[in-house]
């Protein structure tokens, strides 16, 4: 899923900072420009203390086995680049 989702242009799955159901977390793909710099903006910028769960998509990709990933994911087909 997470090959797909990069080949259709997405870089990044975020989630609600309050996951209901561990097990079972939803997901939204989005892309950002540069993946560093926007997570670093979200937790060094001004604004809400409360920041979204964060799934780099590359970094996972690399480096965690399927077995540890689940849940569901979002996309918009008119936002992918």
């Amino acid at each position: 899923m997470l090959s797909a989702l990069r080949a259709m242009g997405y870089n990044v799955l975020v989630s609600p900072v309050d996951v209901q159901d561990p097990q079972n977390i939803t997901w939204k793909a989005i892309w950002v420009e540069d993946v560093d710099t926007w997570i670093r903006s979200l937790y060094c910028g001004q604004g809400s203390p409360a920041r979204p769960n964060i799934l780099d998509i590359d970094y996972v990709l690399a480096n965690v086995a399927d077995c540890y990933l689940s849940g569901s994911v979002f996309i918009e087909s008119d936002k992918v680049y």
